[in-house]
């Protein structure tokens, strides 16, 4: 019995090439994982033309982002914030940086997506006022809209007792608030019941619900105004200990008179600058894995004449 030679064997090429295209397959496969993101959304200066088409300025106590033009795959956007205790607190260069991707060099130092930058910059995830728990917190994305807005002093108010909760909405101005905001924080001391006046063991407000103890640094329970990197990993229901080691309070740091008459500490100022990132999310069609886009720095609000429940400033 012949064999038959191979290059008579009927079909031989058209087998090859298949054998081929399977273990180039498989080389990809096992070569590094290709990472799929979202398209981000986009910081805007101006109220977007949908809302405006003059696009006047956008107040400085208004933070806004454009949804982006391939709004496939996307649900809707998380949002997280960070308190700077000046302009000239440090963390602002540095969060600049960590934001620009023309900081990253080479394919083993590329910009993370989702909440990696972040959580390691110290980033809190904003919350909905009232409620104890974040769920799968974001703002929805609204096809039939163009725009996200953060008003955060929407009553304009000058006086700091006078201001009226921050809401974010898909229009301008900010008539009718999606959700009204709150500081992603939780004293884990507080079990008492949330009223108007104490918000008790539910998210901070932004408004005049700054606490500190000026007698025992130790009791300091607002973790905003510490400065600390772990914090984000045990929120909600850090531990005491979690936040009594999160470095020098801020109401702590201003001039203090004591009985002597001497005055001792440092003023940062008395506006409080708060920095806002957001990134996508969204899930892979067909599936429940979560997929997000890099986030974006799209700016800051300075809180002026801050006032504290506890203290006359």
């Amino acid at each position: 019995m012949h064999a038959i030679p191979v290059e008579e064997y009927p079909g031989y090429d058209i087998f090859c090439m298949i054998i081929c295209l399977i273990l180039m397959q498989i080389v990809v496969g096992c070569g590094l994982p290709q990472v799929a993101l979202l398209e981000q959304p986009q910081k805007l200066s101006r109220v977007h033309a949908s809302d405006d088409p003059e696009q006047p300025e956008l107040p400085p106590t208004v933070i806004a982002f454009a949804f982006p033009d391939n709004d496939t795959n996307i649900i809707g956007y998380a949002i997280f914030y960070k308190i700077y205790y000046s302009l000239a607190d440090p963390d602002i260069r540095n969060d600049e940086r960590d934001f620009d991707e023309n900081s990253y060099i080479g394919t083993n130092n590329e910009m993370q997506p989702g909440d990696a930058i972040l959580r390691e910059r110290g980033f809190l995830k904003l919350g909905e006022y009232g409620k104890s728990e974040f769920e799968e917190y974001y703002i929805g994305h609204d096809g039939s809209q163009e725009a996200v807005y953060i008003a955060f002093n929407p009553s304009g108010a000058t006086n700091a007792d006078r201001r009226k909760q921050p809401v974010i909405g898909y229009d301008y101005p900010v008539n009718n608030g999606v959700k009204v905001l709150a500081r992603g924080f939780i004293d884990p001391r507080d079990g008492s019941e949330n009223t108007e006046t104490n918000p008790g063991n539910k998210f901070r407000s932004f408004v005049n619900d700054w606490e500190y103890d000026v007698d025992d640094p130790d009791g300091y329970h607002d973790g905003d105004l510490r400065r600390g990197y772990n914090l984000l990993g045990y929120q909600p229901g850090w531990k005491i200990e979690d936040i009594e080691r999160c470095g020098i309070p801020y109401f702590l740091r201003r001039p203090k008179t004591l009985p002597d008459g001497t005055s001792v500490g440092i003023m940062p100022g008395k506006t409080l600058r708060i920095g806002f990132a957001v990134y996508s999310y969204g899930r892979i069609p067909g599936s429940l894995k979560p997929i997000t886009s890099k986030p974006v720095y799209v700016g800051e609000v300075g809180y002026p004449d801050l006032h504290d429940k506890n203290r006359e400033l």
